[in-house]
């Protein structure tokens, strides 16, 4: 499995962006991961672009069975070693998947709270959905903005790009997680206000 660490050398936060969860996604997070080039100026940035190297069938990182997967176990592996204090996991839907992603009663139907677009005035190819983290880690990232779930779309657009770059460098070079949430804050209030709320409603409901 590819594993790349940037060491600024100083103490602080570590980021750890794991892409390639299921199956072709590292296709797509790869393109994305190519474009940044971390130099953080405190704490690390590790970076995994295929989590998926077993390539063995999907399994949603909300299946409870997850964990015992092959996948799901190395997920758990990497964040024990790594324990970060920021993870940015990426995911690429297709247009069927999308109207799942967004569904008003998806805490009922999948025990989480729907996807928020940064921006909905674009087209859904050039939308980047943000949630936080899957049911069975939630209680180590409670905290808004330190667990970002990301969705993209398989043949995303310029537009969508560019909001998944600028998350990805907020996260790079920010030195907390207040520094993170109060930077897509400044970019994307409305949508960041949304998933914050939905987020405590998510996290105060017992397993």
């Amino acid at each position: 499995m590819e594993v790349r660490e940037y060491e600024s050398g100083k103490e602080g936060i570590t980021r750890l962006i794991l892409g390639g969860v299921h199956g072709n996604e590292g296709r797509v997070s790869k393109k994305i991961l190519e474009k940044i080039a971390p130099n953080p100026s405190e704490g690390k940035v590790v970076i995994i672009p295929n989590l998926n190297i077993s390539r063995r069938g999907y399994i949603s990182t909300l299946d409870k069975n997850y964990t015992r997967s092959p996948t799901g176990r190395m997920h758990r592996s990497v964040l024990e070693r790594y324990k970060p204090d920021v993870v940015v996991e990426l995911h690429a839907f297709n247009s069927e998947g999308y109207k799942s992603l967004i569904d008003k009663d998806r805490m009922n139907k999948k025990g989480v709270p729907r996807m928020v677009p940064y921006r909905e005035d674009l087209p859904m190819e050039d939308q980047v959905l943000h949630g936080g983290p899957p049911p069975w880690i939630k209680n180590k990232f409670k905290e808004h903005a330190s667990y970002i779930t990301l969705e993209v779309h398989e043949d995303y657009g310029k537009e969508a790009e560019k909001a998944f770059l600028f998350v990805l460098n907020a996260v790079i070079s920010s030195k907390s997680v207040n520094e993170i949430r109060d930077r897509l804050k400044g970019e994307y209030q409305a949508s960041m206000k949304k998933a914050g709320s939905l987020l405590q409603d998510y996290l105060s409901r017992s397993d």
